[in-house]
């Protein structure tokens, strides 16, 4: 807490240098080029999940404050939006961009464009996702999603042990494999949870538990509903399991539509991820049990921060990395119907 708060604190007062120096003169080192201070950003469109335009609306916030000229693009999370933002990462480097801020719908369809390494001289942020194997990725700017994973999976346990019973049953509702977040929710997820399922505390009755049978086709609600029926085949009718470890809010919406057409009123405990409104709703109405608020304007701020250090060639100083490439990670908070 108190490191992304002295972050804040240094975002703001060289923000306000910044200004200072550039009312008095043109001197500004974002004004020496035109080229110097270009920055593309590439996110998804928020058809899908809604967060992303509160993403967009605090980079462009971030951005305008540090008088970078800087150009949004978004697609939708399907396979042909995939396509689309290959195509408009192309376009971005093609017009000269210095930086691009990259959240990715689809990782590997970038690495396969190979337009990373046809233009090895733009800086490459990752925003929020990660996209590993790749050698030209200059900074990460996200959660630790592994924790997120450990979040989620203690609250399902702490539920376990407060209730005293010797077993439990669970299922599990994870993202795409487009999305290499979701693979690291789930690790993170089961690097708590698997004692207990080998030692028969926890039941998962599908016996879907490997992350190859419990990915989604995608975030889409309808993708978790569908996963839901399916764990709910293997179920009695009128019966369901006590636990869902749903990654994400959309997915826990998505099995509480499937719990609800089945005729089950009295939700088992449901996790998520995003802290959505359609989550808060759920979890007032007590059809969700958590969520995890992401805090999405520190991750913003990082991301100007690093965007501006890559612009300056002042390397921001941090000890943490994923795959040998610096990381920002901003704070995760868990969120219950106490939190609202």
């Amino acid at each position: 807490m108190k490191k992304n708060l002295l972050r804040r604190v240094l975002f703001f007062t060289t923000l306000a240098l910044m200004t200072v120096a550039c009312s008095k003169d043109d001197t500004c080192p974002h004004k020496q080029g035109e080229k110097d201070n270009k920055v593309a950003v590439l996110l998804p469109d928020a058809s899908t999940i809604d967060r992303w335009a509160v993403d967009k609306s605090n980079l462009e916030t971030v951005m305008n404050l540090y008088g970078f000229e800087t150009t949004f693009y978004t697609a939708p999370e399907t396979e042909e939006g995939a396509l689309l933002q290959v195509d408009q990462l192309e376009e971005a480097m093609m017009d000269d961009a210095t930086v691009i801020v990259l959240t990715a719908i689809d990782y590997q369809k970038i690495n396969e464009s190979g337009l990373l390494e046809q233009f090895p001289d733009v800086k490459v942020v990752c925003h929020d996702r990660f996209i590993l194997d790749n050698p030209n990725v200059d900074f990460i700017s996200s959660t630790d999603t592994k924790e997120i994973g450990r979040m989620q999976a203690m609250f399902l346990l702490n539920h376990f042990h407060s209730t005293g019973a010797a077993s439990m049953t669970i299922e599990f509702l994870e993202g795409p494999d487009t999305d290499i977040n979701a693979k690291d929710y789930y690790d993170g997820a089961m690097s708590l949870l698997k004692e207990y399922i080998d030692g028969g505390q926890l039941i998962v009755r599908s016996d879907k538990k490997d992350y190859n049978d419990v990915k989604a086709e995608s975030w889409e609600i309808e993708d978790g509903k569908a996963a839901m029926v399916d764990r709910l085949s293997y179920y009695a009718e009128g019966e369901c399991p006590d636990m869902i470890l749903a990654a994400n809010d959309n997915l826990a919406q998505g099995a509480i539509e499937a719990l609800t057409e089945a005729g089950i009123s009295n939700m088992p405990v449901i996790t998520g991820q995003d802290n959505t409104t359609l989550a808060q709703n759920n979890i007032k109405g007590g059809k969700q049990a958590m969520t995890i608020d992401k805090n999405l304007k520190d991750m913003a701020y990082n991301t100007g921060l690093i965007v501006n250090s890559l612009i300056s060639d002042s390397p921001v100083q941090t000890s943490q990395s994923i795959s040998n490439i610096p990381v920002l990670y901003s704070k995760i908070t868990l969120m219950t119907v106490d939190s609202y």
